[in-house]
């Protein structure tokens, strides 16, 4: 522990540098002053600050951030000292907190620029006409004519919302919660730089419940350009990133807590990274509890799906993967076994403004999992306002053994086939999002086998630890490594996890060309990981491939 804190402390650190910020996990509620004696007690020249991850008193979930240090760039250094940290404070794990990004390509440095590398992580784009095209391929206008989702929330976390003719009618008013500047007020700062997705939460908000009508030939009609999947429904602000480009999960389980306690009935999260933070699972458990549906978008050029979606795998949200027009897969999505469905996300049509003075009117073909995401969202909306809300699904969900975000689960997957045009891929979902028939099909009636663990299955702390999320991430990616994967590898989980998501996005990186050299060297682990590892190359293998 002496030798870990130093090595962060001594190497340099540059202007703009996101300090380090690890979390940590106790079995027991604990006040941020206790937190704060037990971490000064190991290093007590450190300039440090803790807060509880749900803004309480008392919590099992702690942030301490330690301003004086960077983590971009030192990564290694930071792992290391998160595992020295985490038995002499006491915590069950200890996890640092990185900076993600939605894009792979954006996070392993592919070009010389940020927007370099979000080009390199795009496909051309296309100015599809009519601009409502996409709703007859989900069949939203049958959908529509049982709901078009009057009485359904949804939350959207996201950078916030701006003034846009498309969100007219869309947003609700009050509820709001900025946890980026502080406040009630989550409309969007504009803070990050052209090319960087700066109104991202607008884009989201549109193509989940823009007003309008649109044709079953996809012609839209007014008041707008475009139409939301759900086009009565309303929106919930959150601003809890500035860019899904560059941020932190620190903002998320708030978040999430706050959706769940402001009477949402949908949570929309197009974002993500390869960052397991443990209480954004723990707010995503309660949510589900509480009779939510969370849809999570799968990333972009990632090799495998990103949190918060690869926590589908533990029934926890619905994960969303990319198509094209034609139904196959968008070559930058997503992928993987925990993929619950995939949607257009290929040229959809959206709100657009990149500053605060843009015009209120304009409209753009975007891409990614974001547009494929923020469709589903908007389809789960419309199931929730058909079967009368939130307290009455997860009334019928309790009857049945089940949870609400699993009921939706089998009613958006059961009867859904794949398309030929996917040759047989079984990492893109059950098939394409189908609004129609996730609204006729009944409810099912008893477990469906994907609910969460229920509480008295978990550890104190009430979530899975980051060992056995790695567990899960290994089975479904690369299960020869689990052969060399036990309890005496349990604390180089959280490390693991990060060295598996960069490898894979740096492989996939060099098949699809472009990216800078240096960017496509491996991660350096840190000096005990890579003395664990030199004796097990199946898992030193699986951290460079998909």
């Amino acid at each position: 522990m002496r030798e870990d804190f130093p090595a962060l402390r001594d190497l340099p650190r540059e202007e703009g540098d996101e300090p380090v910020v690890i979390e940590l996990v106790f079995s027991e509620d604990l006040s941020p002053g206790v937190v704060e004696e037990r971490v000064r007690a190991v290093v007590p020249d450190a300039a440090l600050d803790v807060e509880t991850a749900f803004g309480g008193q008392r919590d099992r979930f702690h942030f301490v951030t330690f301003p004086d240090i960077r983590s971009r760039g030192q990564e290694p250094e930071v792992f290391a000292f998160a595992r020295a940290l985490r038995p002499e404070v006491g915590a069950t794990d200890a996890n640092p907190v990185l900076t993600d990004s939605l894009y792979g390509a954006v996070a392993i440095g592919a070009g010389p620029t940020v927007e370099s590398a979000i080009f390199s992580c795009e496909t051309p784009r296309q100015d599809f006409m009519p601009k409502g095209w996409v709703h007859p391929v989900i069949r939203t206008p049958v959908a529509w004519g049982i709901t078009r989702g009057s009485g359904a929330t949804v939350a959207v976390i996201d950078t916030g919302y701006s003034t846009h003719q498309e969100l007219a009618g869309v947003i609700r008013p009050n509820g709001q919660l900025n946890l980026v500047e502080g406040g009630t007020d989550a409309s969007d700062r504009f803070s990050q730089g052209f090319l960087r997705h700066p109104g991202h939460g607008t884009l989201v908000c549109s193509v989940v419940a823009s007003r309008g009508d649109a044709s079953g030939a996809g012609d839209v009609t007014g008041p707008g350009e475009i139409t939301g999947a759900a086009p009565e429904a309303t929106i919930l602000q959150i601003r809890a990133i500035k860019s899904v480009i560059s941020f932190s999960q620190k903002t998320i389980p708030a978040a999430i807590a706050h959706a769940v306690t402001e009477g949402a009935d949908v949570i929309a999260m197009a974002l993500g990274g390869p960052t397991r933070v443990s209480s954004t699972e723990k707010a995503l458990r309660d949510a589900t509890r509480e009779g939510l549906v969370i849809c999570c978008a799968a990333g972009n050029c990632w090799p495998a799906v990103v949190f918060p979606a690869a926590y589908a795998a533990n029934g926890l949200c619905t994960a969303v993967a990319a198509l094209t027009r034609d139904l196959t897969p968008w070559a930058k999505t997503g992928r993987g076994p925990e993929v619950t469905i995939a949607a257009p996300g290929e040229n959809v049509w959206g709100a657009a403004k990149n500053k605060a003075t843009d015009p209120d009117d304009r409209t753009k073909a975007a891409q990614g999992t974001t547009l494929a995401t923020s469709l589903t969202s908007g389809v789960a909306a419309l199931w929730v306002a058909k079967h009368g809300g939130r307290a009455a699904l997860k009334a019928k969900a309790v009857a049945a053994g089940t949870t609400v975000q699993s009921m939706f689960v089998h009613c958006l997957t059961a009867g859904v086939t794949k398309p030929p045009v996917w040759n047989g891929a079984s990492n893109l979902g059950a098939g394409v999002l189908d609004a129609a028939r996730a609204l006729s099909n009944p409810l099912p009636a008893a477990p469906t086998g994907t609910e969460a663990a229920a509480t008295g299955a978990l550890p104190p702390a009430g979530v899975a630890p980051t060992s056995q999320i790695l567990a899960i991430h290994l089975a479904n990616h690369a299960p020869e490594a689990l052969d060399e994967y036990g309890p005496d590898m349990a604390d180089y989980a959280a490390e693991l996890l990060w060295l598996s998501y960069r490898g894979g996005a740096k492989a996939r990186a060099a098949r699809e060309g472009g990216a800078e050299a240096a960017a496509l060297q491996p991660d350096r682990p840190s000096a005990e990981l890579a003395a664990a590892l030199a004796v097990r190359p199946k898992l030193r293998a699986a951290l460079a491939a998909e």
